[in-house]
């Protein structure tokens, strides 16, 4: 379901346990975050567990929203420059059971929120790195409970060491090696992804809103005719982008006329290169044109001669 101004207006709204106002938009299979703006910033909280999410980010400025929970999504990415403008006073941000992987995102989260004191990362990949806790600490100084577990002094410490430590040294150059990969990939898919004006988001959808009656007939005869599942795939692809597909007759019979008349056929090395029927027709077509006397072609027969003959014989009587 796809987050509009109507799912805001019918959602949840209430005071939690701790005296926050809370929009609750949990369960709804929510895929992308959008038009929050329309929430007026007017909730301290926000849940979205359960949801669909890949990506924490396209929030509109939001200055009131301190808590934000994203339990058990798809996230992999922090959009942390969205963040920093947009959400600048969160302070409790809940990850639990999602999919981020990469240390490079926690470098994401202290980067995104400078005043973050509760953070929840459980049941996430990158728990299982070593030095997760510490590296975590040492990237969110300000980080008063981490993963439900309150951060001592202690762990600050060791935190600092291991930062100034030879093997701290080697980890942060491991993230941003992350990062730099992370990055390209994103570059990468973006490339990939070219813009269709009118493509839907399946080939059925495409093909109940971009054609006619009569091409929507047209393209039904054309898979009933397909002779093989990649012909199949090939006439899906372009209704999906909203393109009326052609068949491989149609791209033949456009091509050939432009290049049939001008075929030249080469004998063997002994005999010379002659032109098609066609080419030695045309040819005489214009002489015929510019010399219309020799339309028909002169014989000298013997009757011509014998009218000659009978003139003159005449003539000298």
């Amino acid at each position: 379901m796809r987050l509009s101004a109507d799912v805001l207006g019918m959602a949840e709204q209430r005071t939690n346990p701790l005296g926050e106002r809370e929009l609750v938009l949990r369960g709804l299979g929510i895929p992308v975050i959008e038009h929050l703006a329309a929430t007026r910033d007017l909730f301290d909280a926000m849940d979205f567990a359960d949801n669909r999410l890949m990506a924490l980010g396209n929030f509109p400025r939001l200055l009131r929203l301190s808590s934000l929970s994203v339990t058990g999504n798809l996230l992999e990415t922090i959009d942390a420059t969205n963040l920093q403008k947009n959400l600048p006073n969160l302070k409790y941000l809940s990850l639990t059971d999602n999919r981020i992987r990469g240390l490079h995102q926690v470098t994401n989260i202290a980067k995104a929120c400078p005043q973050l004191e509760q953070l929840t990362l459980n049941h996430n990949p990158v728990t299982q790195r070593q030095h997760y806790r510490l590296y975590v600490i040492n990237k969110l100084p300000q980080l008063k409970v981490l993963d439900f577990i309150k951060v001592k002094q202690a762990e600050r410490d060791r935190a600092k060491r291991l930062a100034q430590s030879a093997a701290g040294a080697a980890l942060e150059g491991d993230v941003k090696l992350e990062a730099r990969r992370s990055s390209k990939s994103d570059d990468d898919n973006k490339k990939e992804q070219t813009f269709y004006p009118g493509e839907g988001n399946s080939a059925q959808e495409s093909f109940v809103t971009q054609f006619t009656s009569q091409q929507k007939i047209m393209i039904r005869t054309m898979i009933a005719n397909a002779t093989s599942p990649a012909e199949i795939e090939r006439i899906e692809a372009s209704v999906q982008k909203g393109i009326f597909p052609t068949t491989n007759n149609d791209v033949t019979t456009t091509t050939t006329p432009s290049t049939a008349a001008d075929t030249t056929t080469i004998d063997p090395p002994e005999n010379k290169t002659t032109i098609t029927q066609t080419s030695s027709e045309e040819v005489e077509n214009r002489k015929r044109k510019n010399n219309p006397t020799e339309d028909v072609p002169f014989k000298s027969d013997d009757s011509s001669a014998k009218r000659t003959h009978s003139s003159t014989t005449s003539s000298s009587k």
